[in-house]
């Protein structure tokens, strides 16, 4: 919201130019409905609100869904390809600060080996995402967590999708305790079953970063494929799809509206019926273009009058004779 007051004599104008807003709040989501590109995009919310969209986990997944209600197109969040790679825990907590790798691992021996397992011996693998195997969950309830093993064999997306559907998310492994948990619950239930005992962990590899520098690892791609470019856009079911980062498309910025004030004190000289309201009212238009240039684009502005309904106070101007007669 902005709030234009001007006091404007005949041969001056005092302009006040303000806007003033809400302090930021967590976890509050805004559809702009403009079309930009993800750099744009980034910067627009950089100045309005705090930053493009963070989604830190499924109950922000949720909340962005609900946000977006029946909007069908693609909108940009603040995910980007980054330059270096990590591993890190499909539920959000981040970065892999805890590792059990085998001797040699990881090595993406493929080329492609992005996701983990852990294997009978407790150790860890990087594998190919679509190898299919048993996996892995966790399930949050009364505030206790448990691990829950699952034996049909599935890829590692399609393990995390199931996961979230039936249970929190993916087995996160933060201690050595965590480990041997999962590797002993493992080894109960396949040699039963008579079943290898190597499983889906929520662990995976990829080097996208969040616009606002969070390290939450949270990631929700359609067909877990972030194909088609270096910038995330959302779509209505709340799935993910990669995007070239110069194509425009509506976006997502996160919390609340900033305060910011702005003061800006100009003079002009005016031959014109200042009094008149189809003059003022053009003078306003202008400002308004001036202010769209500027990439400002929510906002009102209107001119501040005085008790007397007058907008523009003339002032006499002082004339100083020369008397040297030149």
């Amino acid at each position: 919201m902005v709030w234009l007051q001007s006091v404007i004599p005949f041969t001056g104008i005092l302009l006040l130019l303000q806007w003033t807003t809400a302090l930021p709040k967590p976890l509050q989501y805004h559809l702009i409905n403009d079309l930009l590109t993800w750099y744009e995009a980034q910067s627009f919310c950089r100045v309005k609100y705090s930053d493009l969209a963070t989604v830190n986990n499924m109950h922000d997944k949720n909340m962005l869904v609900k946000m977006l209600g029946s909007h069908m197109t693609r909108s940009w969040i603040g995910l980007q390809r980054g330059g270096t790679r990590r591993w890190m825990w499909s539920d959000g907590s981040g970065r892999a600060r805890f590792t059990k790798w085998m001797d040699g691992e990881p090595n993406n021996d493929s080329g492609s080996e992005w996701c983990g397992e852990l294997s009978e011996k407790d150790g860890w693998n990087d594998l190919p995402c679509e190898e299919e195997k048993g996996f892995v969950c966790y399930e949050r309830q009364n505030g206790k967590e448990r691990y829950v093993y699952h034996s049909e064999k599935r890829g590692w997306v399609s393990s995390l999708e199931q996961c979230r559907s039936e249970h929190t998310d993916m087995a996160y492994v933060n201690t050595e305790e965590d480990n041997s948990e999962i590797a002993e619950l493992t080894k109960t239930w396949t040699s039963a079953l008579w079943m290898s005992s190597k499983v889906w962990i929520g662990l995976f590899n990829d080097a996208w970063v969040w616009s606002d520098g969070r390290e939450t690892s949270f990631r929700n791609w359609l067909n877990g494929s972030p194909n088609g470019g270096d910038c995330a856009s959302v779509l209505q079911q709340g799935h993910w799809v990669g995007a070239n980062c110069n194509d425009k498309a509506t976006f997502v910025c996160q919390g609340g509206l900033k305060v910011k004030r702005m003061v800006i004190r100009v003079k002009v000289r005016s031959d014109g019926n200042l009094t008149d309201s189809t003059v003022t009212d053009a003078l306003l238009e202008k400002l308004e273009t001036g202010l769209r240039l500027q990439m400002v684009t929510d906002f009102t502005i209107r001119w501040r009058k005085d008790k007397s309904g007058v907008i523009f106070q003339h002032q006499e101007q002082l004339e100083v004779t020369d008397k040297t007669g030149y």
